[in-house]
């Protein structure tokens, strides 16, 4: 009998420790810069492995204290990338940069603002990730499970009446965050590191993967990249996809947005359905990106829609 409740002990706590394990986000940052990390996301959809962690996040420490470009998909994340900065320095985390309000890049903030950490988002993302949090929230846990948002909570904050561009020194780093309305989202922020030269757009440019677009401006976000192609920068951290050495790989974002904008312009123009141009199949140049197929059916009757209605 004793060995049978050894056996049941046994088989529960390893279900148990799984329940446990696979809700720790296995992240490592990377250096692309002295001082300057990144955790690169999944290049993925959000799914129960990856935790929702499908964007890229980073870190810039200064002689005097630390800034941090997004806040993934949950406090769990939150909570592991402060735990992993504070494995590297022990200055103060005075900054968290959200780039805009989508989940995998917003939810993870209340740990920040637990943390001390001073957020700098755009007014009006800070209004859509107050509006529309909690029904997000209540979708990716419905999605991929309640146990990756365990404590992940959408919280009001204060924004100070913040004006853009702002200069934020880190000590021996001086770090400069744009604003680009109505892009990607209503309020994409950039952030330049002048030291190394390298830029953090978040969703404005996507690498290898395909761009979502359920928030954007199309016209302007072209413009945009156009924008970012012509400044002086060494590295461009991507919101998704790995790190962009050469302009020319930006070049991937502007095909796709361009391409699903003209087409959605034609069918709402014509009176096509969705349905009409998905049975003609995804373009062959489009195949090549990372979630062409799943992007296409969702975003283009988003397009279409809002065609429809202008």
């Amino acid at each position: 009998m004793q060995y049978f409740k050894n056996i049941i002990f046994i088989f529960i706590f390893l279900n148990s420790f799984q329940a446990l394990s696979k809700n720790n986000f296995n992240i490592h940052p990377i250096e692309v810069s002295k001082n300057i990390y990144v955790f690169m996301g999944d290049n993925n959809d959000v799914n129960p492995k990856n935790g929702g962690a499908i964007s890229n996040t980073a870190f810039i420490i200064g002689t005097k204290s630390i800034l941090v470009i997004d806040a993934g998909p949950s406090y769990l994340y939150g909570s592991k990338v402060i735990e992993i900065i504070k494995s590297y320095s022990s200055l103060p985390i005075r900054y968290l940069v959200v780039t805009h309000h989508h989940p995998d890049h917003s939810f993870g903030l209340s740990r920040f603002i637990e943390n001390g950490t001073k957020i700098i988002m755009a007014q009006s993302e800070i209004n859509r990730y107050v509006k529309y949090g909690n029904r997000l929230l209540k979708q990716l846990k419905n999605l991929i499970g309640e146990d990756w948002f365990i404590d992940t909570k959408i919280v009001a904050f204060e924004n100070e009446n913040i004006k853009f561009p702002i200069n934020v020194n880190l000590g021996g780093r001086e770090i400069i965050i744009e604003l680009y309305d109505q892009g990607h989202s209503e309020g994409d922020l950039i952030v330049k590191d002048l030291l190394s030269k390298t830029i953090f757009v978040g969703d404005l440019v996507f690498n290898e993967r395909a761009p979502t677009i359920p928030h954007a401006n199309i016209n302007n976000w072209n413009k945009y990249i156009s924008t970012i192609m012509d400044s002086n920068w060494d590295y461009l951290v991507p919101g998704h996809g790995k790190l962009i050495k050469e302009k020319e790989e930006l070049l991937l974002t502007k095909y796709w947005i361009n391409y699903i904008d003209k087409i959605a312009k034609k069918a709402a123009k014509n009176g096509m359905s969705p349905a009409e141009i998905f049975n003609k199949g995804i373009p062959e140049p489009l195949l090549k990106y990372k979630l062409a197929k799943e992007t296409w059916i969702r975003d283009l009757p988003l397009l279409i829609n809002k065609y429809e209605f202008e």
